[in-house]
């Protein structure tokens, strides 16, 4: 897939190859171990470790993204969407909601964890599309990971990039 085909607000799925990457993959049984927004102009917006909420360069991931699209959303919901997530930039990562994310498919166990403004990946676009476009991605998950987004009945796989 083209960079000229994205559309603002699809979700790049990232098959992570990074060391930091491993753990990821081996708790959540998944491919997927980041997930980012296009955001148009050969950007995407992400949440990720170590850094605050921001803009990245498309091509940092080229060649391990699995491109997702909503195909119903509005011109107005994909705006709404993008106005939510460019409020975000320069948020903190919520490095407690990933531990709580490994208990879960550690363990199985649901602990309970406050909703606050600190995101991780996947809870940047969840509470996006659910916020600001009255699309709930995951009913069934109110933290979800990269995999669960994945998963959506809501998204179809485009492309990859």
């Amino acid at each position: 897939m083209r960079a000229s085909e994205l559309q603002i607000a699809d979700l790049m799925f990232i098959r992570g190859n990074r060391l930091l990457d491993l753990p990821v993959k081996m708790i959540t049984q998944s491919k997927y171990t980041h997930v980012a927004g296009y955001c148009g102009t050969g950007l995407v917006i992400e949440a990720q470790g170590l850094r605050a909420t921001g803009l990245e360069a498309l091509s940092t991931y080229k060649g391990v993204v699995d491109v997702y699209r909503h195909p119903y959303l509005t011109e107005t919901q994909k705006q709404d969407i993008m106005a939510f997530v460019h409020e975000e930039v320069g948020g903190r990562y919520d490095y407690l909601l990933l531990g709580w994310e490994a208990v879960r498919h550690i363990f199985g166990v649901f602990l309970p964890h406050l909703k606050s403004k600190r995101r991780i990946c996947s809870t940047l676009w969840a509470d996006a599309y659910k916020s600001a476009a009255g699309v709930d991605l995951c009913p069934q998950h109110t933290y979800p990971t990269p995999n669960d987004l994945a998963k959506s009945a809501y998204l179809k796989k485009v492309g990859t990039y």
